[in-house]
């Protein structure tokens, strides 16, 4: 079933036309990866979806029956709510429910001969709750904070005291709380860390609905998608499977579309000379004829080469020695927080390794006392013989916001200004971007510009602290080839696992204010993780049976609670009849009476009371009789 519909979508922005005629068809449980380059109208697309803004051509058909929610900008929230209020608000309507059953309990238990509509009331609502699983939210909305980060003390903390990237995490937390039937996240992988990443992958994939999902994360693409779409100048292109399998198709695509375009060329040009040669010759009507076949000729688009920054090549201005590196018995606290204690590395000439751990490990801390921005408590940091060392800061603290970009060039380097405009232009800042303020840029371009003052050092020693955020897939593509190819040493913190994965042949894993090495790439070291996990679950007796009674014992204490609500409604029905029983007898005996027939208008109330009594004591009895059965049947 198709859930949502766009329709030869068509959206300019002044003379640009950011979509046109965009077809796209999205099924019921599918799992879409949106690509496309900055800039290539990926949000727009998902505004249109989301009815945010009106194409200028074209409609978009949702599913009345189909439920939608977008992770975009952060909600204009309260700021005392504390995280926990803002993901528990996505369960508004269950606990409302709750509420509204908390009061009819109170209801049923003070009343009367209306005890039988209340409790109708009651069974619809109870069932209606337990079928959305409201019982469990807290549970769901505990899982999700953890999953994305955030421990139990955090749950408390108010909205105003989080970072930016928190308040995202938490937003993110909302909306999947919320679990719409289609969910659309907009780049849902930034500020997230290689654990909630993960934990993330495997929380979409068993997620019940269908899912549209924007992200420069191949390998986040790689494992949630089943099909993947690309916008290309304004156009949309559909490609089945996961992001390797559209690497694939895509090349191949793009090859026959290439020899096509040529092919057609050729003929065309071909034809063009046998026109000219022979127009007003002996065959100037099969010129005549060529030329009207030229005209109605459909022409093959020429294939657009998306605009993408230059693959560089790292120049050295000379080696190290081999020992680049050497750190012995590093500590360093913020206030009363240990973040780093007594660690020591080694790094070699040749090495490139990644830093990981989670966010607030002390990764980047690392880096800047090892670059000499801040000093370490205690311990001892020794670089090696004629190390230079370049380093890219995921803060762009190496930027002034004040220079333009050919200022930020032509200050720090020994370079002339056509030099700075033709190495800009490499890098995507063509025309008068060289003239802009570098703090106006955005996240991506100021980390164009940063990449670009590092490959100016002409270091041999990079440490860099997430080079490829904010940068679209194919940057993320020309980065990674241009540090695969670099000769000198790096060390690399990201949460790109892609990234990661071809380019370091060593781990350093920050666990427990130490580091954990792994001598590998990012499959190997997730590999001995896993193995360790299963180790410590091992010495921990913590196996697989012991989970599968954890989750026997919650599923038991769940089923008591429901057997608890049915012995309780059971109660109240009982009780119900009871009454109804007595009054039934008492009317009896009064109707048995000869001096009840003296008053007509008395014995007539008498009747309608006692068939009304009747009615209700036979709805109470088949609803006594159903939770009986359902009793029974739960045992």
């Amino acid at each position: 079933m198709i859930v949502i519909q766009a329709q030869n979508l068509g959206v300019s922005f002044g003379e640009r036309e950011i979509l046109k005629n965009v077809n796209l068809a999205i099924n019921e449980k599918e799992r879409i990866g949106l690509l496309g380059v900055n800039g290539s109208g990926k949000t727009t697309l998902l505004k249109c979806l989301t009815g945010k803004l009106i194409p200028d051509q074209g409609q978009i058909s949702l599913d009345n029956s189909c439920s939608l929610a977008c992770l975009e900008q952060l909600p204009d929230l309260a700021d005392n709510l504390t995280a926990w209020d803002i993901v528990m608000g996505s369960f508004a309507d269950l606990l409302e429910m709750r509420r509204t059953l908390r009061g009819l309990e109170i209801e049923i238990s003070q009343a009367g001969l209306g005890i039988n509509k209340l409790m109708e009331q009651y069974a619809g609502l109870q069932e209606k709750y337990d079928r959305a699983e409201g019982y469990s939210c807290e549970n769901t909305a505990r899982r999700i904070l953890k999953g994305l980060g955030f421990g139990d003390e955090q749950f408390t903390q108010p909205w105003n005291s989080f970072s930016g990237g928190q308040k995202t995490r938490i937003n993110l937390g909302r909306l999947l709380a919320k679990a719409p039937d289609l969910l659309l996240l907009d780049e849902p992988t930034n500020h997230l860390d290689i654990a909630a990443l993960e934990w993330l992958e495997n929380y979409l994939g068993n997620y019940k609905g269908t899912i549209l999902v924007v992200s420069h994360d191949r390998m986040f693409l790689d494992k949630l998608a089943s099909r993947v779409v690309e916008l290309r100048d304004g156009l949309l292109y559909s490609y089945p499977g996961n992001y390797s399998n559209y690497l694939k198709q895509k090349a191949q695509n793009d090859l026959a579309w290439q020899r096509a375009y040529e092919k057609q060329q050729e003929h065309i040009q071909n034809t063009e000379a046998y026109i000219s040669r022979y127009k007003a010759g002996i065959k100037s009507k099969q010129a005549k004829g060529r030329q009207s076949q030229l005209e109605r000729l459909e022409r093959i688009k020429q294939p657009l080469k998306e605009k993408n920054i230059a693959n560089w090549s790292f120049a050295m201005e000379q080696e190290t020695g081999q020992d680049v590196l050497q750190v012995r018995d590093l500590s360093k606290s913020y206030g009363n927080r240990l973040l780093l204690n007594k660690i020591s590395l080694h790094i070699k000439k040749g090495d490139k390794i990644a830093l990981v751990g989670p966010n607030g490990s002390g990764k980047t801390t690392l880096l800047k006392i090892i670059t000499g921005l801040i000093p370490a408590d205690e311990g001892e940091v020794k670089p090696g013989s004629r190390v230079e060392t370049g380093y890219f800061s995921q803060e762009y603290e190496d930027l002034n916001p004040n220079n333009t970009l050919l200022e930020e060039l032509i200050n720090n380097y020994d370079i002339k200004v056509e030099e700075a405009r033709s190495i800009l232009g490499r890098m995507l800042f063509r025309g008068d971007d060289v003239f802009k303020q570098v703090g106006i840029l955005s996240g991506g371009e100021k980390g164009r510009l940063s990449l670009l003052k590092l490959i100016l050092t002409r270091a041999n020693f990079l440490i860099l602290d997430e080079p490829s955020n904010h940068l679209d897939i194919e940057s993320r593509q020309a980065v990674e080839d241009m540090l695969s190819a670099y000769p000198g040493t790096i060390l690399l913190v990201s949460h790109d696992r892609y990234l990661i994965n071809q380019l370091v042949n060593g781990i350093l894993s920050v666990e427990n204010q130490k580091l954990q090495y792994y001598w590998g790439n990012y499959d190997y070291f997730y590999t001995r993780l896993m193995e360790n996990q299963s180790n410590n679950d091992e010495e921990n007796n913590i196996d697989t049976e012991l989970k599968l009674q954890k989750i026997k014992r919650f599923a038991q204490k769940e089923k008591q609670k429901l057997e608890k609500r049915r012995d309780k409604q059971l109660t109240i029905i009982e009780n119900q009849i009871s009454e109804l029983e007595n009054r039934k007898k008492e009317l009896e005996d009064i109707l048995s009476m000869p001096a009840s027939y003296d008053d007509q208008i008395q014995l007539k109330n008498y009747n309608l009371e006692y068939d009304k009594i009747e009615n209700c004591l036979e709805v109470a009895m088949e609803e006594w009789e159903t939770l009986c059965n359902q009793i029974e049947e739960s045992n």
